[in-house]
């Protein structure tokens, strides 16, 4: 069972098993140096099927399950972020006039000398991290989940980097200090209970730099090492002061601080502190484990997906977590582009944040809306039509799939399977016409994107009919890094119909979120909308997880087979497409001329 789960994920991802073995040690195997011989065997098996069973529970996509297998197999080199890099670092001097204004952009958050690097020296090999904050570990069973889940973490190939808040219940008496240092041990207990190895680090990991004094500082080489030796460092927010006083740090000041520390131990040309020259880090999520299951506003809503650098405004005047808002939005601003944050609750089941570890979607739709009942009615109509009607589980892929009773799986894990996922992100233009975009770029992003050869004259004058007609609306993110392009075509005996014509990413920006940024933009501006891909589009799997009906178009010799997706929107008083109107969308959508050549 255990090596068939294995080779399953493997094979998904179109990796070989042997790739899971770097210098002959089982990836999926226990960290812990206790042989199976010195536990009970039952036990053994039980926590090895746990840990196989969470894995292939997150059910990732085959591009996402070989990005985490080339990571963890020590073959990741971060191409898509390097890339990235050395394009931003080219505008700063190519192109500074296209820039936005006194705002970074994902990418420049640079030391001077990354950018100077080369590719001829030779890079080190990279280990990849994850960032884990918790805030409180007081609930019953807390303590024992939070180190089931960083045994698992590490148990996958994973190095966690834990760093144990002060939530407010220490001070810094005698007793809040001896508190920290109860909750630090304790977890590192409960992580070698569960396999894994850790380290407590309650001291020397904090300073004050002398040539700055307001500037706390991390030293990475004791981090560096604890990794070094398979083992998890769980860090105390302790910091002993010039006059050897003890100190409870905030938990902002000392969780940027650890973010501050590995990113500049994530250069492929310089190994980490306390390595011993073996890697440096690839830091691919922050994670947050503290009482609440992600960010929450007004009312009814639940986000489970943050544009940091587009939505922050709207989300900070209602978050109801507004301190861990500050805090994701803080340390992401110092880690790599291609990091991901995410906002759990510490009595989550492991399960759902290896999902977050894993894949990079967020759990379902952008936010949790009020229900409206005719949608229900308009897709059995859709049904009764003929037109096949793709419909995922809410909570997929966590209910039971074996179980019988599918409704009664999706009630009991309705509540776990949620969280947040935040990225730094890109800030969003929005245009309604040509003249107002550089179409140049647009054009240069549309073929990267595609990598093929646009049809430009025949394409734009297209768009600049439409503009005048039914309208254009064209959604920028960063610097012409994604697009997308939203045409109203004109259906007879109904108003407009919302078209998707391009969903564009630079593939150097890929990895860092792009795309589910573009999507909540175009949900967005869009309540309701179809597009068309081609039968053979390797996209057409992440078009399935985000439509709400699909159908083929009937096989036709010479013809290119199109396959026809939709989403509707669930929300009160928001437009939703009719059977008929999907129908004419349908024809209108088949005669639009290629764009490419």
């Amino acid at each position: 069972m255990q090596a068939h789960g294995v080779r399953v994920f493997a094979r998904r991802a179109g990796v070989q098993l042997q790739q899971l073995l770097p210098s002959g040690q089982n990836r999926f195997s226990t960290a812990s140096s206790a042989s199976p011989e010195s536990e009970s065997g039952a036990h053994h098996k039980q926590r090895e099927r746990e840990l196989i069973l969470s894995v292939l529970s997150t059910v990732p996509s085959p591009r996402e399950a070989r990005k985490f297998l080339n990571s963890v197999s020590g073959n990741e080199t971060m191409r898509s972020q390097r890339e990235f890099e050395e394009r931003q670092a080219r505008l700063a001097t190519e192109e500074p006039t296209v820039r936005t204004p006194g705002r970074l952009v994902p990418g420049e958050i640079l030391r001077g000398e990354r950018a100077a690097e080369t590719r001829e020296t030779e890079a080190v090999p990279r280990r990849l991290t994850a960032s884990v904050f918790i805030d409180g570990l007081e609930s019953p069973g807390a303590c024992e989940r939070t180190g089931k889940l960083l045994a698992q973490i590490q148990r996958i190939g994973v190095s966690p980097v834990v760093l144990l808040a002060n939530n407010g219940s220490a001070d810094a008496t005698c007793g809040g200090y001896r508190s920290i240092i109860r909750q630090v041990h304790q977890l590192a207990d409960a992580v070698e209970r569960e396999g894994g190895k850790a380290r407590p680090i309650n001291e020397g990991v904090f300073f004050n730099n002398p040539y700055a004094r307001t500037d706390l500082t991390v030293d990475p080489e004791l981090i560096g090492a604890a990794i070094a030796q398979g083992q998890t460092p769980i860090i105390s927010p302790l910091m002993a002061d010039a006059e050897l006083q003890v100190k409870v740090l905030k938990p902002r000041v000392a969780a940027a601080a650890v973010a501050r520390a590995l990113a500049q131990s994530t250069s492929t040309q310089h190994a980490m502190a306390g390595s011993g020259g073996a890697f440096s880090l690839l830091v691919a999520r922050l994670i947050l484990l503290g009482s609440a299951d992600g960010l929450t506003g007004d009312g009814d809503v639940f986000h489970r997906f943050v544009n940091l650098e587009e939505d922050y405004t709207e989300v900070a005047a209602a978050c109801a977590q507004p301190d861990v808002l500050e805090l994701m939005r803080t340390c992401l601003a110092i880690l790599p582009p291609t990091a991901a944050g995410i906002v759990a609750s510490v009595d989550s089941d492991p399960s759902l944040v290896l999902k977050g570890l894993i894949s990079e979607r967020p759990v379902a739709t952008q936010q949790r809306p009020r229900r409206n009942q005719g949608v229900a009615r308009q897709s059995q109509a859709v049904r009764r039509a003929g037109i096949p009607s793709y419909r995922p589980l809410p909570n997929y892929p966590f209910v039971d799939i074996g179980g019988r009773d599918v409704a009664k799986a999706a009630d009991v894990v309705e509540a776990p399977t949620q969280f947040t996922l935040l990225r730094h992100g890109f800030q969003i233009q929005r245009h309604t016409e040509l003249d107002t975009c550089n179409v140049p770029r647009l054009r240069s992003l549309l073929e990267s994107s595609f990598k093929r050869t646009l049809d430009a004259g025949q394409y734009f004058e297209r768009l600049r009919q439409l503009q005048s007609a039914g309208g254009v609306e064209i959604i920028v993110a960063g610097d012409y890094q994604g697009a997308v392009i939203v045409t109203h075509e004109a259906v007879a005996g109904a108003e407009s119909l919302p078209y998707l014509d391009k969903f564009a990413v630079l593939p150097s920006a890929q990895g860092t979120g792009m795309a589910d940024i573009l999507w909540a933009q175009l949900r967005r501006t869009c309540p309701s909308c179809m597009w068309r891909s081609r039968n053979d589009n390797g996209v057409n799997k992440w078009y399935f997880d985000r439509s709400s009906g699909h159908v083929r178009a009937p096989a036709q010799p010479g013809a290119t087979q199109w396959v026809f997706f939709w989403y509707q929107s669930s929300v009160a008083g928001q437009r939703t497409l009719t059977v008929d109107e999907i129908q004419a969308g349908i024809a209108v959508s088949q005669k639009i001329a290629p764009s490419f050549i």
